[in-house]
């Protein structure tokens, strides 16, 4: 291969990545969610303290009312157990897109682990129990409630 079609190539794969960077870019900062942090959270609040099962159900159908479309019919819906980071529990997909989901987490065991580092935002909201959690920066944990 001449020195000449190897430059070509360098040119086109550097003028591709360049482009395909760019167009990334652009749909991040123009990017429509569809759902908020504030308006989930505010649902997930409604029916903290109440039996959880009872609270997943409530929570369900209220994002049903709110986001049409969005969420899982019940057909659709099903627990899996999650054991990553050291931590396990059982979650419940109610939304998935290419830049963000919704799911209901719970666990019946006492569990700790790491869950990663995420360029995402992540919430969480409190629905019974407490979730301990110990933030990059700090050396103390801090214990949530719902």
């Amino acid at each position: 291969m001449s020195l000449v079609t190897k430059i070509y190539k360098l040119f086109v794969f550097v003028g591709f990545t360049a482009l395909t960077v760019l167009l990334l870019n652009h749909w991040l900062a123009t990017k429509q969610y569809v759902f908020t942090e504030e308006d989930v959270a505010k649902i997930a609040k409604q029916y903290a303290g109440q039996d959880h099962e009872q609270a997943f159900s409530k929570i369900v159908l209220e994002l049903r009312k709110r986001y049409p479309g969005h969420i899982l019919p019940d057909e659709d819906l099903q627990w899996v157990f999650v054991n990553a980071g050291g931590w396990m529990g059982s979650m419940c997909l109610l939304h998935a897109s290419i830049s963000e989901y919704v799911l209901l987490f719970g666990t019946a065991l006492d569990t700790g682990g790491h869950s990663g580092r995420y360029w995402a935002t992540i919430s969480d909201t409190i629905i019974s129990g407490t979730f301990r959690q110990w933030k990059e920066g700090s050396t103390k944990s801090q214990l949530y409630y719902p």
